[in-house]
């Protein structure tokens, strides 16, 4: 089954030097989708460190579970984030995109 529209929730604020969860979830996908995060329509790299785009961030993105987490969030880290579940079944299907201050 192809995934439906994933749900991203994103805070809409976040205090410096303190940890910030994104969720992506998606229900419906079978196999059970993995997911991917966007900041400002750029894919996060799963390891921030390996692009010059987010080597200021430190974050840990785990594609199963879609758990983008900031530990410590960064003023860089401000931006417009949507989530996107693929499985091998159909299109890739992307969320809304949410602002995270």
């Amino acid at each position: 089954v192809p995934p439906g529209k994933p749900l991203a929730h994103v805070p809409s604020s976040a205090t410096v030097g303190a940890r910030a969860v994104l969720r992506c979830s998606e229900g419906q996908g079978s196999p059970p989708p993995t997911f991917r995060w966007y900041k400002d329509g750029t894919e996060l790299p799963q390891d921030p460190k390996s692009s010059p785009a987010f080597r200021n961030s430190s974050y840990s993105l785990d594609p199963r579970t879609g758990e983008l987490i900031f530990e410590p969030v960064g003023g860089w880290d401000t931006g417009d984030y949507h989530c996107e579940a693929s499985n091998n079944v159909g299109s890739p299907q992307k969320s809304d995109v949410f602002r995270m201050e």
